[in-house]
């Protein structure tokens, strides 16, 4: 502890360790970080009408702040973080008018932080120990701090980024009337452009023949329970994570703290290290994984009117619906996740991962189903690839233009084309059958004319 001047009781006080005086011999401020202190602090510091900076930062200093404090009109900064006070902020101190700089984390702070006429100047300007996790059940309330402290010495800009949730909601609807103006749109668009967003093969490939939404191609009402429970999981799963990103300083959220506020410095810094190179990878490895089930979501809603059959329409439809929207919401919780809890590139990755991974459950399950029941799956598969198939193929047969009067009629004419075809076929086989009959005669002739030579 330097003790200059503090034990000579004939020296000026002006020259005592950590005293500051102005041309007048009055006390304007008392530096004293880190040297040694303990005790409390005293009440005749309100004497010191002239006073303009205290700084008791990391000491042993114990016992409550005490209210004359207040009366320090011309206080610009008070900083006593990391000791061992405890009580309540005083109420007095909505009177310090030219207060800048408050510094009160790392003690035993409970309570409310009053409303305080600071004169913000950095993010660092009031800092308390309102984040969580907190020594006490509930964190201390500061509804004008600048930055929140928790139990570990983690600190974080105190904005409350609570809205994911709400934001992710929004989101969704936004998805679904575009994807309503996407099947609007093409009923209406002329047949030339409708060629950009035509499904290639048909609709079972495109929302994926190894996924159960195919399931939502088929009429079969446990397939359907099936890749409802799915979308439902992965809904309620990509739901979690958004919530969990939340950063709530009176909960115990996944949010991490990406500031310190170091004992010898009055301005926190940020000790995230996630830069350019992970979020470059981050968007290779979602647009790999991601983007063709937007796109295929996309066509298949686009191509949904086209179908000769209403029941079709709204499958192919709502499957799209169902593929591009668990995409579009995978891709909102991924950055959102990240953003909450990635400090570096190499967590931003593995992170992405692991919400990849969600996106796989429809595929997973598709592969499950098909060990235990495979005969059930091939029927299944059977249907859609029937139903779609010759859709298909009568959509581009008459151009898009498809009811239902019209491809019973289409099956009508292939049924006639096939009869004949088979009265043809029985015709040749019956002449083939009289040149056989005569080559075996003429073959019999031969052999006994060689027998009687």
């Amino acid at each position: 502890t330097n003790a200059t001047g503090w034990v000579d009781e004939f020296n000026n006080y002006c020259e005592w360790h950590g005293v500051e005086c102005n041309e007048d011999g009055d006390i304007v401020a008392l530096i004293l970080g880190n040297s040694g202190l303990s005790g409390s602090i005293s009440d005749t510091i309100g004497n010191l009408r002239n006073l303009e900076r205290i700084d008791f930062r990391d000491n042993n200093l114990k016992g409550s702040i005490p209210s004359e404090i207040g009366k320090l009109s011309n206080l610009s900064s008070f900083i006593i973080s990391y000791n061992e006070i405890t009580g309540t902020i005083p109420t007095e101190f909505t009177d310090l008018s030219k207060l800048q700089l408050m510094h009160l984390h790392g003690n035993r702070l409970r309570g409310t932080v009053p409303p305080l006429p600071l004169k913000v100047q950095s993010t660092s300007s009031l800092i308390a120990d309102c984040g969580s996790p907190s020594d006490f059940d509930t964190p201390l309330h500061c509804p004008s701090c600048t930055m929140c402290c928790n139990s570990r010495q983690e600190c974080d800009v105190a904005t409350a980024k609570n809205r994911f949730a709400n934001w992710a909601f929004f989101l969704m609807g936004l998805v679904v009337v575009f994807l309503f103006l996407t099947a609007i749109a093409s009923w209406y668009c002329k047949e030339g452009f409708r060629q950009y967003l035509s499904v290639r093969g048909c609709e079972h490939d495109a929302i994926g023949k190894t996924s159960v939404y195919s399931f939502f191609l088929s009429n079969s009402l446990t397939a359907w329970a099936l890749a409802t429970a799915v979308v439902v999981a992965q809904v309620i799963c990509f739901y979690s994570y958004i919530s969990g990103a939340s950063l709530v300083f009176d909960a115990d959220k996944d949010w991490v703290y990406s500031f310190v506020c170091p004992r010898d410095e009055a301005e926190c810094r940020n000790v995230s290290d996630v830069g350019v190179q992970g979020w470059v990878f981050f968007s290779i490895f979602i647009a790999a994984h991601l983007m063709s089930d937007m796109v295929n979501g996309i066509k298949l809603v686009w191509n949904a009117p086209r179908h000769c059959l209403i029941q079709n329409s709204l499958q192919s439809f709502f499957g799209g619906v169902c593929l591009f929207s668990i995409a579009a919401l995978a891709l909102y919780s991924s950055v959102v996740y990240n953003l909450a809890i990635s400090r570096s590139d190499l967590e931003l990755i593995f992170n992405t991962v692991i919400l990849i991974f969600v996106c796989e459950l429809d595929d997973k399950l598709y592969k499950c189903l098909e060990s235990v029941s495979p005969s059930w799956m091939e029927k299944i598969t059977r249907e859609i690839r029937e139903s779609f198939s010759i859709n298909h193929v009568f959509r581009d047969i008459t151009g898009g233009e498809e009811t239902k009067e019209t491809m019973l009629e289409y099956q009508v004419n292939i049924d006639e084309s096939v009869k004949k075809d088979i009265e043809v076929y029985k015709e040749n086989i019956s002449r083939l059958e009289d040149e056989l009959s005569s080559l075996k005669k003429s073959f019999e002739q031969l052999e006994q004319k060689y027998n009687t030579g």
